[in-house]
């Protein structure tokens, strides 16, 4: 064996060696304990707290505290901004210190539960650290309630941002903190401590704190309310809107805070329902906790105070305002029926040739814009500004394009047919693979009745899209006849009989001149073609008086009308 290889087998013994002999360390953690009962298979939490881990939880402990001192030291070395940062450090290391104290004395409380802890010494350590909590939480308060610095009164938007997003995050702190005393104060009742004086300590304390937020959120409401009442003067000011929008979203970050805070409060028994009042105004949201407590009837009566005072106050200039606003609307709806009757009578004139739908565009569109405008300007008078609104039908407008993309073709369609009117109202059209009279005519599709009287809605895309055939385009029409006469018959006696038909016939035109021609050689027939030039609305009538009256002449003249005749050829073969 090489040396290579002995080296790789080596190494493989010494792994497998340690896999198989060296024993796995225990690992302290909480362990998940599947036990079966009558109701099925539950999993309980189970909490293995051995004396290793309380002593590690103790050492955990010194250890922090050192490092408290240590960052206390430091402190008291330095200056300016890197003694700032140290004792940001600290304040986070005492939280951090607070919330190790919390855990161990809750391990404590867990082996006492159970009987099994054997050492007095940790419960005497549990009580120890539980009153030591208190003092440690109003110093780490105290420290975090002194740096918290807000904004000059004239600070940009940016500035303030700024500022208050430091002071949230040491509101978050001091909330940290408020927790673990809520939880030490349990503790100390589950070890029969004296808790009454530290729980009167944080009610006063808890409830400074709450004025304090309280006040400065109402300052931001009062803010709100300047800005919104300057932004209304001057509504192209970026400024007052940037601080209009930061003190808005500053006063829902605080009103938060303070609920949060409130919950701890309801718990201890305080009365919070003012605060719920002034969160409710920050935020406009409404909870279970407004809806119950009192807090939604003072609201109540709060608004219908105001409700009160401003009708009181404000009531005959709403009055009148009301009146100029009914006032406008009724003269606008009269001014639009007298605009109506004129531009009706103007474009009925007989040297006016417009289409009949372009009348009823121009007739409504007229009569609506005085409409609308009338109502523009009267809300204009009652305070309402016209420019939000008009950009909001902006967006609506578009949003609607995308969604009636097929109902804007359709209206395209019937913009081109108005434009270019290849038919109106009344004529005679083909289009689409219908044919009939057009009964009705709008932007958007045309109603077309058959000779057999049904009622067929065409999308205007769809004629658009198709051939257009109108027959009654034109004054006057052409009826093509065709009719045939024997082989044996005479000729010019049946020229001279259709010529008489038509020049006796009063709906005949003579001009254009009627064609009477031969043909064509049929198989059957000898044909003639028959065109009179008739009045568009005399087609038929035409079509059907000379047809019936050839038909009569041929009779008494003795011309035949003949039918297609067939030669038939019969062989006869013999069958050998």
């Amino acid at each position: 064996m090489n040396s290579k290889k002995y080296f790789y087998w080596t190494t493989f013994l010494f792994i497998f060696t340690l896999f198989c002999f060296v024993p796995s360390q225990q690992v302290s953690a909480d362990l998940v304990v599947e036990g079966t009962t009558e109701k099925g298979l539950e999993k309980t939490q189970v909490p293995e707290q051995t004396e290793e881990t309380l002593d590690k939880a103790l050492a955990d402990i010194e250890r922090q505290k050192k490092t408290i001192h240590d960052l206390q030291e430091r402190i008291a070395g330095s200056q300016g901004i890197k003694q700032q940062i140290l004792e940001t450090w600290l304040d986070k290391a005492r939280i951090n210190l607070l919330e190790q104290g919390i855990a161990f004395a809750e391990k404590v409380e867990a082996k006492l539960k159970g009987g099994d802890i054997k050492k007095e010494s940790y419960r005497r350590e549990a009580e120890k650290i539980v009153n030591e909590q208190y003092k440690l939480a109003s110093t780490v308060t105290n420290s975090i309630q002194k740096k918290v610095k807000l904004p000059e009164p004239d600070s940009s938007a940016a500035e303030k941002a700024g500022a208050f997003s430091k002071t949230f995050v040491q509101l978050e702190s001091i909330q940290r903190v408020v927790q673990v005393q809520m939880k030490n104060l349990e503790l100390a009742e589950n070890f029969k401590l004296e808790v009454a004086e530290h729980k009167q300590s944080l009610v006063k304390s808890l409830s400074d704190r709450a004025v304090g937020i309280s006040i400065l959120l109402d300052s931001m409401m009062d803010d709100i309310v300047s800005f919104s009442a300057s932004a209304d003067v001057l509504p192209d000011d970026e400024q007052l809107a940037s601080n209009l929008n930061v003190t808005k979203q500053l006063a829902k970050r605080l009103a938060e805070s303070l609920d949060n805070q409130l919950d701890i409060m309801n718990s201890l028994g305080m009365e919070t329902v003012a605060y719920r009042e002034l969160v409710l105004r920050a935020t406009g949201e409404i909870t279970t906790d407004v809806l119950g407590g009192g807090v939604g009837t003072r609201l109540l009566a709060a608004w219908g105070k105001k409700l009160w005072n401003s009708v009181v106050d404000n009531g005959p200039d709403v009055v009148f305002k009301l009146f100029i606003f009914i006032l406008i609307l009724y003269v606008s709806k009269k001014l639009s029926k007298l605009v109506h009757r004129i531009v009706e009578n103007s474009i009925n004139k007989p040297n006016v040739n417009l289409s009949e739908l372009l009348r009823r565009m121009v007739l409504s569109i007229t009569r609506n814009s005085i409409i609308v405008i009338g109502l523009l300007v009267a809300l204009s008078q009652v305070g309402i500004r016209i420019g939000p609104l008009f950009a909001g039908l902006g967006i609506v407008g578009f949003v609607l394009g995308f969604a009636l993309q097929d109902s804007l073709s359709n209206f395209a369609s019937g913009l081109m047919i108005l434009l270019y009117r290849p038919y109106d109202v009344g004529s005679l059209i083909e289009t689409v693979g219908v044919f009939g009279t057009v009964s009705h005519m709008s932007l958007v599709n045309t109603t077309v009745m058959t000779f057999d009287n049904q009622t067929i809605v065409i999308p205007n895309n769809k004629i658009w899209g198709d051939v257009i055939k109108n027959v009654t385009a034109q004054k006057t029409r052409r009826v093509d006849m065709v009719f045939g006469i024997s082989y044996t018959d005479d000729i010019p006696k049946a020229e001279t009989i259709f010529k008489e038909i038509l020049e006796s016939n009063s709906k005949v035109l003579k001009d254009p001149e009627p064609i009477i021609r031969l043909h064509e050689l049929a198989d059957s027939s000898v044909n003639f073609i028959v065109r009179p030039w008739v009045a568009t609305g005399d087609y038929w009538d035409v079509y059907w008086d000379v047809t019936r009256t050839v038909k009569m002449r041929f009779d008494s003249e003795g011309i035949s009308i003949p039918f297609p005749q067939r030669d038939v050829h019969i062989y006869n073969h013999s069958i050998a």
